[in-house]
């Protein structure tokens, strides 16, 4: 302190507002949901074209004349959604115990649910621009989901593996 000033003995804000603790410790920043929303959609783009590039009767390899790789097909967007359910499940799990867990959760799987879309429109959509095209006198040899239940893998699982990790979490508590 200077000689020329004066104690600062009457502050009406005490304690400094760098000292303040937050508020709402239980919301999560908008920046955060959104980032969470659009890295679950990102992923349902890049989903969506594994799907075309790995599924049989896609763009790499199969037939699309013949029927027994249309359930293939359908199956490839199963297991890939199953995989970034699990993936998005367990990132939001190990998150859990940080402030907006409910909010982050609701953001994750809505996000899935979207990214789970957006994978079906992304897949489908290169196929229709790049091919492979079926033909027109073999319904279902066109790259189409036959199947759109397979959509819903991805959210129930991230959802379930958080449900699960809560449950475990609980249990532990409790012993």
């Amino acid at each position: 302190m200077r000689a020329s000033q004066q104690p600062d003995t009457g502050s009406s804000t005490y304690p400094p507002p760098v000292y303040a603790v937050a508020e709402d410790r239980r919301s999560v920043p908008p920046a955060g949901v959104l980032w969470w929303l659009g890295s679950t959609v990102l992923l349902g783009a890049l989903l969506g074209a594994a799907w075309w590039l790995l599924a049989p009767t896609g763009r790499l390899f199969g037939d699309p004349e013949v029927a027994g790789d249309w359930v293939l097909r359908d199956l490839t967007l199963a297991g890939l959604e199953l995989v970034a359910g699990i993936a998005v499940g367990a990132v939001v799990a190990l998150r859990l115990e940080l402030p907006g867990a409910p909010t982050r959760i609701l953001a994750a799987v809505g996000g899935s649910i979207l990214g789970s879309l957006l994978a079906l429109g992304v897949g489908e959509g290169l196929a229709h621009l790049l091919g492979p095209h079926g033909t027109d006198d073999l319904p279902g040899s066109s790259f189409l989901l036959q199947s759109y239940g397979a959509l819903a893998i991805w959210p129930a699982t991230a959802a379930v593996v958080i449900f699960v990790t809560v449950l475990i979490g609980l249990a532990r508590r409790r012993t």
